[in-house]
């Protein structure tokens, strides 16, 4: 998989994480939810940090 294609995974994966958000209903948020979304954001960081470790090599 080329840097381009992680990207763009990255990209995608965080577009359907806002999109997401953007639909949750307030008032139903569990702190389970919290925590799965703030476990995808770190998956994410690491994906990034991988991509840019990478360019940077």
């Amino acid at each position: 998989m080329n840097e381009n294609q992680t990207i763009e995974q990255i990209r995608a994966r965080l577009e359907k994480f806002i999109e997401d958000i953007d639909h949750v209903n307030p008032d139903e948020v569990r702190v389970e939810d919290i925590d799965e979304w703030i476990g995808l954001l770190d998956q994410l960081e690491e994906k990034v940090k991988t991509v840019s470790n990478s360019s940077e090599a």
